[in-house]
């Protein structure tokens, strides 16, 4: 069996890497627009950066987990050198469900995910992280490396952003 510095058997992290195949996918599909091609081509070269990274994995979680927070990073990262946008990721979600307001038929959520799709990075990752994928400000911070009140501040410019886009 080969192993890595960390003992981690190759076989093992192959196995895991398996399962998480779906999960990666989906990140791929969220950061690249839901271009399939795009997304089946991070998910392949994520496999040997995580593989070198594998050391790295001190199981204080689970190997899921850190993978998933890898591929977030390992994406985020690739999109900023291509300086490419990062996808609008809120297919599917229910913004709506999430705030206060009244709820949105399908033509005003085909215009909310358009209108979503069009803000900065700084907007959009912080809605998708906290709406999408359910991440605390905290996890936010720490993942994205800007400051809570920062990222609190952004969230509430992106929502007023889209109230006066949508006329509400």
């Amino acid at each position: 069996m080969l192993q890595d510095e960390n003992g981690l058997a190759k076989e093992d992290f192959d196995r895991e890497f398996e399962k998480a195949l779906d999960m990666i996918y989906s990140i791929g599909m969220k950061l690249y627009r839901g271009n399939e091609d795009d997304a089946a081509d991070f998910a392949q070269s994520l496999y040997p950066f995580a593989l070198k990274q594998s050391g790295k994995f001190a199981g204080r979680s689970a190997f899921s987990t850190w993978l998933y927070r890898l591929a977030w990073n390992f994406g985020l990262e690739d999109l900023r050198r291509k300086k490419r946008f990062v996808a609008d990721t809120l297919e599917g979600v229910d913004i709506a469900a999430a705030e206060t307001e009244p709820e949105f038929d399908e033509q005003e959520i085909g215009e909310l995910r358009k209108h979503i799709s069009s803000l900065s990075d700084q907007y959009r990752i912080p809605l998708i992280l906290l709406f999408y994928e359910n991440m605390s400000y905290a996890d936010i911070s720490a993942f994205t490396g800007v400051k809570e009140g920062t990222l609190k501040a952004n969230v509430h410019r992106a929502k007023n952003l889209l109230r006066q886009k949508m006329g509400k």
